[in-house]
């Protein structure tokens, strides 16, 4: 399917980050649910009188001028599913965490500066690999309930994920296939959309376009097939909020003994 790949893509990006910490991507029961979308009562608008691929071209203008976004809900590809609630910008910057079937990682990234927090389950999880359970406790216990500031290579593998915003910016640019049809409009987040639908013989692909300011991208979601997913897209050109955590709740594992 051309016209949006964001759930492979995504998926890939958000195992990568947290390779560094977890083996492999769960199931995640625990993912941040995508705004529900209720029927609007359809309204003359420049949409109206434009094809789906024209509204298309609307998206990818508006999508050039996207310096930050917040991605919210779930993906999966190959049967593994990953939870996503992040703000991201065009400098690196990010805020918000990515879960499994282990919980949650918050991460915070500024710059080259990385702290993440995580539950005791993905702190065992990864210190179980190579230690006896005695050192596992031992280092879950040092863990437990403070954000961490990650070596070097950790900080450059987690911070990975937040350096894609161009890559995502590509992915909500869609690509004209000519087979996106139009159906009823729609809110998302109380926003009004357009609503575009794409179907191949085993899924299908929906997106819900702003109605009102810039036409952005507010919600994709795909049925069917291996790989679904449903995203939603929000406080666009909003700053991410990159406060590091207060001084003593950070945890240097590079001074553990």
């Amino acid at each position: 399917m051309k016209q949006y790949t964001i759930s492979r893509v995504v998926t890939a990006l958000l195992c990568a980050a947290t390779a560094a910490l977890i083996t492999g991507c769960g199931t995640d029961g625990s993912g941040s649910d995508a705004n529900s979308t209720v029927p609007t009562a359809k309204t003359k608008h420049p949409f109206d009188t434009m094809t789906p691929e024209q509204i298309n071209g609307q998206v990818r203008e508006a999508v050039k001028e996207l310096t930050s976004m917040r991605l919210t809900g779930k993906a999966s590809s190959d049967g593994r599913q990953v939870g996503v609630d992040l703000a991201i910008d065009v400098r690196g910057s990010c805020n918000g965490t990515v879960s499994n079937a282990l919980g949650p990682i918050h991460i915070i990234k500024r710059g080259s500066l990385v702290h993440v927090k995580a539950r005791e389950d993905y702190w065992r999880a990864t210190f179980s690999r190579g230690m006896t359970a005695e050192q596992t406790e031992t280092m879950v216990d040092q863990f437990r309930g403070r954000w961490i500031k990650p070596p070097r290579l950790m900080s450059e593998t987690l911070g990975a994920l937040c350096n894609d915003f161009e890559t995502l910016l590509e992915l909500l640019s869609p690509g004209s296939s000519g087979n996106a049809t139009r159906g009823a409009d729609a809110t998302v987040g109380g926003q009004p959309t357009a609503v575009l639908t794409e179907r191949t013989t085993t899924d299908t692909t929906t997106v819900y376009i702003a109605k009102e300011g810039k036409p952005y991208l507010l919600r994709a979601t795909l049925v069917g097939g291996t790989d679904p997913m449903d995203l939603t897209f929000s406080d666009h050109n909003k700053p991410v909020d990159t406060t590091p955590p207060p001084a003593d709740q950070i945890l240097d594992p590079t001074t553990l003994r």
